[in-house]
């Protein structure tokens, strides 16, 4: 994975923030004495001490300024990325509304389906003892037929 060039100069940072840290855990376990620093007679000048401190300040306070930017840019995305969940979310309860309609349609299709296949099975029952009676009453038909040929052959 290569760095975006951007993205180039935080190792040096972060090398610099973890020993900011180092210096601030040593800093609260040992107890800071002032009462060597050396101020000129008016009491308000500044030995190479504070000098350096000042720039560590300073320092620190620009690390700071460019560790928030991607800090910024980290919580915007999230942002962003927090409202597409919700919209997706959203959007899947909607699909989830309408599958469970579909699926309750589904069911009374189904239902429905099978109420006319045993119409369907009762009608096609009726029309197979239709054709038996048709076939009835065809054989009684030329039986009367063939009765009424003897009957008037007789008389």
């Amino acid at each position: 994975m290569r760095l975006k060039p951007r993205d180039a100069s935080r190792p040096k940072i972060f090398r610099s923030a973890a020993s900011v840290t180092a210096a601030h855990a040593l800093a609260k376990s040992e107890k800071l004495d002032f009462s060597n620093l050396n101020l000129n007679s008016n009491g308000t000048g500044k030995n190479s001490t504070e000098q350096d401190l000042g720039f560590e300040i300073d320092a620190l306070k620009e690390e700071k300024k460019v560790l928030e930017l991607p800090l910024a840019e980290v919580r915007a995305d999230n942002f962003r990325l927090t409202e597409k969940i919700d919209e997706v979310n959203g959007t899947h309860a909607e699909l989830s509304k309408e599958l469970h309609s579909v699926q309750g349609q589904l069911v009374a299709e189904r239902s429905r389906c099978f109420k006319l296949e045993a119409q369907t099975a009762e009608l096609q029952m009726m029309l197979e003892s239709l054709q038996s009676i048709e076939n009835e009453v065809q054989l009684l038909r030329r039986q009367k037929s063939a009765s009424d040929l003897l009957v008037s052959g007789v008389g």
